[in-house]
């Protein structure tokens, strides 16, 4: 199944490289990825896609959320989009 997960991180440089390489380590794919400001200043919105089922999902937000410079991670994939 495919989720939809945001992670809001502090506009540094180096965080992208962080995350994909996250992901590169941990053999999760990921299917998009868009990247711009928030809301907040000073803080980046990272929305990628990933296929996997629950149990992968969970070890990704959990991995994101120890990686210095993210502030919060979230599955958005059941809520309603624009």
């Amino acid at each position: 199944m495919k989720h939809v997960v945001i992670a809001w991180m502090e506009d540094k440089p180096g965080v992208l490289t962080r995350v994909a390489s996250l992901f590169r380590r941990r053999g999760f794919n990921i299917e998009s990825l868009v990247v711009g400001h928030s809301e907040t200043p000073g803080i980046s919105r990272m929305t990628f896609v990933v296929d996997g089922d629950d149990r992968t999902m969970n070890q990704v937000e959990s991995q994101l959320e120890k990686l210095i410079n993210v502030t919060a991670v979230e599955d958005v994939t059941a809520k309603p989009a624009v």
